[in-house]
């Protein structure tokens, strides 16, 4: 075999490693040597903090007070820590700390703060070696309490860590003992000894259930303090009603007499108002004072005299006419009243005079009592008439005159003449019997008839039984000559209901 020549046996030849880089592969290989005993050696430890809640910490530290400050906590004087040795301190270990709670006693004018391991009230009064006595009050915060009231838990909603945890517990917690001080109350006769915290009497005397009304009097003033020993005076007002005027109102008062309330009350009384009961009785209780105003009303009172209708005969004017000679004037009666009123309500009323004060004066109607005899042409002939009628004709027959067939006058008329065509029937007062009458499409007729339903200014136009037309409507009615004697004649006719309509 040939020998390698001297280029052959350079590519053989080894290069040199460079220092730095040995050095770092060293470091780095020290690095994970540490590393993994730091790995090694690190253990979870489990702190719980006054039975709340329990917080897991990986620590090295090798005693419990190190892992509290490796955790940002400061242990107190008061607080109690519970913890493995150190040879116990290994992973999974439980820390115990239970932390004092931070509480402000206020007493006697004192704050005295405290750090106690209390869960109620009275343990943090016992701890600061506070004793209430039985009246006192004690509060909590801004509440009333009792000395068996819980102290308020720590909000752990609110702690994100041990350490947030620990602050919550130590947030101040106050307690207020108020003293309660010995006063009296004196009602007339009757005293009662009480206690109180109240700083005044006002307060006091609420806070023990007294009910003061307007006029009461106490001694002394509610604003006044409350002190050892005080005795408070209460003068009570009497309760009764005031009525003036028929309004009423309940009032208490302390005053002795009716009047002397009607002064505080600035109540006047008219010249003839009235109280009751006598304004010089005393005032007791329940009563009932009424004031009764009193007024006088004076008006005048007129009653309307109506006047007379006076018919006066003109023997100038036609028969059937009228006219008014004079309207008339009512006359006036009056008097003079005087209403008695008493709370606005009209007791009585009495009349205190009267007189004539207008005369009525008659109305005058003038009518006709001339007749003048005059012609008319008719189918049956000239007739010759002194009075013309406006009346309402109905009709009728033997039939439909109401009479009963058995009845012995059946179809007989008023003067004794057998029902038939011609015969009228009339009211007397109106057309005298036998009287000549002329009607328009009837004919010639007289009257010779009547009927209860026949009055004033109403005729009855007779027919044969078997010839009856029936009427209803009013007709022209034209008395025949000759003319009656005057002192048979009706020289005003009323008008009848149906004239009117």
């Amino acid at each position: 075999m040939n020998a390698p020549d001297a280029h052959s046996a350079s590519r053989f030849r080894r290069r040199p490693v460079p220092v730095g880089l040995l050095l770092a592969a060293a470091l780095l290989a020290f690095v994970l040597a540490l590393s993994s005993l730091y790995l090694a050696t690190t253990r979870t430890v489990v702190l719980e903090v006054n039975g709340i809640a329990a917080f897991k910490h990986r620590t090295h530290q090798s005693t419990a007070y190190g892992v509290l400050r490796e955790m940002g906590i400061v242990v107190a004087p008061q607080d109690r820590l519970l913890a493995p040795s150190i040879s116990e301190l290994r992973q999974g270990a439980h820390i115990v700390l239970n932390a004092a709670r931070n509480i402000q006693i206020v007493h006697d004018q004192v704050l005295e703060p405290i750090t106690a391991h209390a869960t109620t009230v009275a343990e943090a009064l016992a701890a600061a070696d506070v004793a209430p006595l039985p009246h006192d009050t004690l509060l909590l915060g801004d509440a009333p309490c009792s000395p068996d009231t819980p102290l308020p838990a720590p909000n752990a909603a609110q702690a994100r860590d041990a350490r947030s945890l620990l602050a919550e517990i130590r947030r101040p917690i106050q307690i207020r003992l108020e003293r309660a001080t010995r006063f009296a109350v004196q009602e007339g006769e009757l005293r009662t000894a009480l206690y109180t915290t109240a700083r005044t009497v006002g307060a006091a005397l609420h806070e023990r259930g007294f009910v003061l009304y307007e006029g009461d009097r106490v001694q002394p003033a509610l604003t006044s303090g409350i002190t050892p020993g005080l005795v408070v005076q209460i003068e009570r007002s009497r309760p009764l009603t005031l009525d003036v005027g028929g309004e009423g109102r309940l009032l208490r008062t302390r005053l002795d007499t009716v009047r002397d309330l009607l002064n505080a009350q600035a109540v006047a009384l008219g010249p003839k108002d009235y109280v009751l009961p006598d304004p010089r009785s005393n005032i007791v209780r329940d009563m009932r004072i009424q004031v009764v105003r009193v007024e006088d009303a004076y008006y005048i009172e007129e009653v309307p005299i109506p006047y007379e209708v006076r018919y006066e005969p003109d023997p100038e004017m036609d028969i059937d006419l009228s006219d008014v000679a004079a309207w008339g004037v009512e006359g006036a009666h009056r008097r003079r009243m005087r209403v008695h009123y008493e709370n606005g309500c009209e007791v009585y009323r009495v009349e205190e005079e009267e007189w004539i004060a207008r005369e009525a004066r008659d109305r005058i109607i003038s009518y006709g009592t001339r007749i003048v005899l005059r012609e008319l042409e008719t189918p049956e002939g000239t007739i010759t008439y002194w009075r013309h009628l406006r009346m309402l004709a109905t009709s009728y027959n033997a039939a439909t005159a109401g009479t009963p067939l058995t009845a012995a006058w059946y179809g007989y008329t008023r003067l004794g003449e057998k029902a038939r065509k011609g015969i009228i029937a009339v009211d007397p007062r109106v057309i005298a019997l036998r009287q000549g009458m002329y009607v328009p499409g009837y004919g010639l007729a007289y009257a010779g008839d009547t009927g209860s339903a026949i009055k004033w200014r109403r005729i009855d136009l007779c027919y044969d039984d078997d010839n009856l037309i029936l009427w209803r409507n009013w007709v022209d009615v034209y008395l025949l000559a000759p003319v009656p004697p005057t002192d048979s004649i009706l020289w005003i006719i009323p008008n009848t209901p149906a004239e009117r309509g």
